[in-house]
């Protein structure tokens, strides 16, 4: 009885949440949440008299939350922004430069040849992925995911601040 009537609760839920987010993928997606909440706690709704209005109550937090989530990331967005902004206000000094280069040259000397090579080509000669793999007799994917790795490896690697300040510096060209 309990799943014939949580299922029939799919689409008032899937109405509910549409009415708030106005995007109907979306709203699919947190039905589908909802849903999946719901039967994950099938044994203690269960027992509820009042399934329906649990059921909604549920919906409009999940809501709530997803809204509170995406506050959270334009928060964070802004507070990005906002020192991305500021540190354009800087004068990087060829001290900082210097120091910056070094730190990236550290890190690229303990990469593996190959993409050693390949951040090369692409980053300090300019030349695409297609070039690289032509001139490497390689697949492009492969020296797509050589220099994915590299990058990866950079950013993780990477001074904050630093990365911030080439930023800063690269959206000023």
């Amino acid at each position: 009885m309990m799943n014939k009537n949580i299922a029939s609760f799919r689409i008032k839920i899937y109405q509910f949440i549409l009415k708030f987010v106005k995007n109907p993928a979306l709203a699919d997606d947190l039905t589908q949440d909802v849903m999946l909440k719901i039967w994950l706690r099938r044994e203690k709704l269960s027992h509820l008299e009042e399934i329906e209005a649990y059921v909604m109550r549920m919906s409009k937090n999940h809501v709530m939350d997803h809204f509170k989530k995406l506050a959270k990331e334009k928060q964070y967005q802004e507070e990005i922004w906002g020192r991305m902004q500021k540190s354009e206000n800087l004068v990087i000094t060829p001290l900082f430069t210097k120091e910056m280069e070094s730190q990236l040259d550290a890190i690229l000397k303990e990469l593996p040849p190959r993409q050693q090579e390949i951040y090369n080509l692409n980053k300090k000669e300019g030349l695409s992925l297609q070039e690289i793999a032509d001139r490497l007799d390689i697949a492009p994917n492969t020296a797509k995911n050589h220099l994915t790795r590299a990058l990866k490896v950079i950013r993780n690697q990477m001074n904050p601040e630093s990365i911030y300040l080439i930023l800063a510096v690269l959206l000023q060209l």
